[in-house]
């Protein structure tokens, strides 16, 4: 079938006249009136729901999640609490004994179809909010929100989006018949209340928002470092510079060209410009989304000469879409992962020269530019680069800032005035000299009239190495994904092999979780081939790392439905495997998440494999250990399932992902878990937090997750061995979070969380737990004993503090959570310590150590914590004899008129400020060392649009 090119101003018009509206913007949309009619006459808002209404209250009913039994709570009513005029609707919450959620559930009006949630929210922390809607045939569509003001925030759920769904085809079908208000017990305190007030339908979605741009930008113009390589094809395909030349064959009947990289924004259009040969060929794009692709033809080639080929991707449902979930639901950014060619013509070969290709695109008003840091190691010294990318319709003049800073202080600023074009790019770079510190962190703003791009970081640290040689430790509870079977088919991937592992050793990791993949090793059946597994089990085993095989998917001859047949053809290759390495490998883990859609068929077909698995394992080595379920997060209801099928297995393994980790909780759910599984040891073969730009962890906030991350594993005493996920990054695209859950890039530079393993691998490898420290309200410790003394570890999770704690004995080691001197003053009765959110940092002692609280140095707070742009910060300090406070320093591109005031100065959040999270920066002096106590606030937009 023909594709007909769609005309590119058509696209332009029709989308600048009403399109999409962005994640999250400001709007000053009224919250009691309803706006015009739509075309039909219907109106666009319904009436605001005010809870002084018995019949308004009457309709919402309570929910506390009972699959994740625990949670306890209440839907009630509060005639004072009212944003406006009283009455609030109250959602009681209490996650102490456990439980995922509590929610409030309402039913939707049929007629007209409820097309977004307009409501008005006050919540006390900063617990992540879940949004679901029930479809006109039962099926639930769920998306998630992270927001933290304080006060009340009006929100605006569209009923669109969706991220995750269940209980029925995918597709969400009109009218939706209720809306749930969820709050979970993820990321913030495990008692509270929220309130909820001033709802409303909206029955069609504004058609303009002031907060979003439509921008048309070149993603490329085909040039030497265009990032496309060709694949597939006959052979003589090959592409250079723009010019591709291709060959077919019986055999090949497409090539391709590979790219990777995201859309900026929400991409609407992609026009593609090239010189066609005539042939009739069939152009096509294939996106990533996640897990998921979404395939289209562009058009044919059917007349030579320069032709633009236009498609819309504003309703990515019109593209076929498979893999991963396969709902069509857009999980953004969306990535262009290749340009397919293919044979439709009766032409063999010929050439194109492709020219340009464009984006029109939905993005942030306030974020017109985006800045992209990078760094290398150049010799002695490390170059700093930032790429700044313009979506803004005219040129942008401003100032690029840069802070170069070790852990603890900071070694270089740098600010230099640039322009950057309309829909554009600039490159800057600076050298600086990294000294003896192991960590340098590079963070970027670029900052113009009326706006900021954001500050932006990228981290480089110093690499340990440990020689071929290095004993095995398999009672070692350090793990990390390797995954050396990447290197599969890499011409040089036995050199790559002993680098990671040499790279990984010095870091104390002793265990790697290694795909076996069926379609490599029996690629034909009865025909095993274990060449370059034999490579990967020498290198690691060589380098004192032990192995435990991960048993997966099918080949091109045995696929699924997971039938007898095919499950017997699981046991024959597994057969071979075992026997080949039963004298290596002594633990094997069978399938990964099956209770998603990494296992496509009935769930309770798993339990029949695993058995099969058991007794094929067992039969070859009785010592083997097997390692049951694999879980996509802890899954209770999936673990039950197979225990309840008696399905044997040695040993349970998770993948407990989570916005956020609240330390407490995470230890409790493991030992639930431990117990769950009758005392079996647990394993976590893959966690992790991603350090993509615009929506992750910086990488010195990833650093800290991975040290807690092992730190609360360990002090649970419920788990075997802990595999961060993962060890070396999957890809360079700056914004897709799968390519950034790495501690080393994929030229294998370390980044900083690369030392924060290297530091839990050398003081909690051999550790075990002796219970929770005892420090005040705020802080969080554990401690463990090792066999050259104790470790105890403490953090700040919330904020930065300087705190005073009285140590004893008196021989103790401050270590940060990269392992160098932690930043203190020694005092004749105190140790200062400065402890910066969620980095940890460790007290070693050959005696057992007593801390003590003895309070802060400096007690400081902003207020409020959460603002919307043009509101006032007050920030406020406690005098202390002693201790000499400096004018507090606000962030970049705000105000540096400040009204200060004894211990008190006011500061102005500009109308401009861009949302997210800001700093404040105290400077105090104790003793002879100035130390900076970072006070954080959030943007938060007045209208948050999801």
């Amino acid at each position: 079938m023909r594709t007909t090119p769609i005309h590119f101003g058509m696209i332009i018009g029709a989308l600048c006249a009403g399109f999409a509206p962005a994640l999250s913007q400001i709007s000053e949309m009224p919250t009691a009136t309803a706006t015009a009619p739509a075309a039909d006459g219907r109106p666009a808002l319904g009436e605001v729901q005010y809870f002084e209404s018995d019949k308004v209250r009457s309709s919402w009913e309570f929910s506390d999640g009972r699959e994740w039994p625990g949670a306890r709570g209440a839907l009630t009513w509060s005639a004072e609490r009212g944003r406006t005029r009283g009455g609030a609707l109250v959602l009681a919450y209490d996650f102490e004994a456990g439980g995922n959620y509590v929610a409030a559930i309402t039913p939707l009006p049929a007629e007209p179809p409820v097309r977004a949630v307009r409501l008005w929210l006050h919540k006390p922390a900063a617990n992540l909010m879940i949004f679901r809607a029930v479809d006109a045939h039962g099926e639930v569509f769920q998306k998630d929100v992270r927001f933290d003001y304080r006060g009340w925030q009006q929100l605006e759920i569209g009923l669109d989006g969706w991220v995750h769904r269940w209980g029925g085809d995918g597709k969400f079908d009109e009218p939706a018949t209720a809306f749930h208000i969820l709050i979970e017990s993820q990321g913030g305190n495990r008692k509270g209340e929220l309130l909820i007030d001033e709802v409303q339908w909206v029955y069609e979605s504004s058609a303009a928002d002031p907060g979003t741009r439509t921008t048309l930008y070149t993603e490329s113009e085909f040039d030497a470092a265009d990032g496309f390589s060709p694949g597939g094809g006959a052979a003589g395909t090959r592409y250079a510079s723009g010019l591709w030349t291709y060959r077919f064959s019986d055999e090949q009947a497409g090539c391709r060209l590979h790219y990777g990289r995201s859309a900026l924004g929400r991409p609407q259009a992609l026009r593609l410009t090239l010189e066609s040969d005539g042939t009739g060929h069939e152009v096509r794009a294939i996106f990533g989304s996640h897990f998921q692709n979404f395939s289209r033809a562009l058009g044919t080639l059917d007349n030579p000469g320069r032709v633009t080929l236009t498609v819309p991707m504003g309703d990515m449902r019109t593209w076929e879409h498979s893999g991963g979930q396969d709902d069509g639901v857009v999980r953004y950014p969306l990535r262009l992962e290749q340009i397919v060619l293919v044979r439709k013509g009766a032409q063999d070969a010929g050439e194109l020269r492709l020219w340009k290709l464009e984006y029109l695109t939905d993005h942030d008003a306030q974020r017109p530019i985006y800045v992209v840091p990078q760094v290398e190691r150049e010799g002695d010294a490390v170059r700093f680069r930032a790429l700044l990318r313009s979506l803004a319709e005219e040129p942008l003049r401003g100032e690029l800032k840069l802070v170069v800073r070790s852990l603890d202080e900071v070694i270089a600023t740098k600010s230099e005035e640039l322009t950057v074009p309309a829909g554009g790019t600039v490159m800057f770079d600076t050298v600086v000299s990294p000294g003896s510190h192991l960590v340098l962190e590079g963070e970027f703003e670029f900052l113009f009239a009326g706006g900021s791009s954001g500050r932006f970081s990228t981290t480089i640290a110093a690499a340990r190495t440990a020689p071929a040689g290095t004993p095995l430790r398999p009672e070692s509870r350090i793990g990390a994904g390797l995954y050396l079977y990447r290197f599969h088919g890499h011409p040089a991937a036995r050199d790559w092999l002993d680098r990671m592992c040499r790279l990984a050793a010095g870091a104390g990791v002793k265990w790697t979780r290694e795909e076996f993949h069926w379609n490599w090793i029996e690629r034909k059946q009865g025909t095993f081939d274990f060449s370059f597994f034999d490579q990967l089990v020498d290198a690691a085993t060589t380098h004192g790392i032990s192995v435990y095989g991960l048993m997966c998917y099918w080949t091109e001859w045995s696929q699924p439905p997971f039938t007898d047949e095919f499950i017997e053809h699981y046991c024959n290759y597994l057969r071979a495997v075992v026997t080949r390495y039963k004298d290596r490998i002594r633990h094997w883990e069978i399938w990964n998440e099956p209770n998603i859609f990494f296992w496509p068929d009935d769930k309770e077909r798993y339990p029949v494999l695993l058995k099969r698995a058991y007794e094929t394992i067992k039969a070859i080595d009785p010592e083997a250990e097997v390692l049951g379920c694999s879980t996509a997060g802890i899954d209770g209801n999936f673990i039950r399932m197979v225990l309840a099928a008696e399905a044997p297995f040695d040993a349970l393994t998770i993948h407990p992902y989570r916005h956020a980790l609240d330390t407490t909780a995470f230890i409790r759910e493991l030992r639930q878990t431990r117990t769950l599984v009758g005392g079996r040891d647990v394993w976590i073969t893959e966690m992790g937090w991603p350090s993509q730009l615009l929506d992750g962890l910086t990488e010195r906030a990833q650093a800290g997750y991975v040290a807690r991350t092992y730190i609360a594993a360990i002090a649970s005493g419920a788990v075997r061995s802990v595999a961060w996920y993962d060890f070396r990054e999957d890809g360079d695209d700056p914004f897709y979070h799968e390519h950034h859950f790495g501690l080393v890039r994929g030229d294998l530079t370390p980044k900083i969380g690369y030392q924060a393993l290297a530091t839990v691998g050398e003081l909690l490898a051999q550790a075990e737990p002796v219970g929770d420290l005892e420090l005040d309200d705020e802080l969080e410790g554990y401690l463990f004993r090792h066999p050259d003394g104790y470790v105890a570890t403490l953090w700040s999770p919330d904020t930065t503090r300087l705190v005073r704690f009285a140590i004893t004995p008196d021989d103790f080691e401050l270590r940060s959570v990269i392992g160098t001197p932690a930043a203190s003053v020694r005092g004749e009765d105190a140790l200062t310590v400065r402890l910066e959110r969620g980095l940890p940092v460790y007290v070693l002692s050959s005696r057992r150590p007593e801390l003590r609280v003895l309070g802060d140095v400096l007690p400081a707070r902003l207020t409020p914590a959460t603002v919307h742009p043009g509101e006032v910060l007050q920030v406020s300090w406690e005098p202390v004899a002693g201790v000499v406070v400096q004018a507090p320093v606000p962030p970049h591109g705000w105000s540096d008129e400040l009204e200060v005031s004894g211990t008190r100065a006011a500061i102005q959040v500009p109308g401009h400020a861009v949302t997210g999270m800001h700093e404040v920066l105290l400077p105090v002096t104790v003793g002879d060392r100035t130390l900076t106590l970072p006070l954080h606030v959030e943007v938060v937009p007045k209208l948050l649009r999801r």
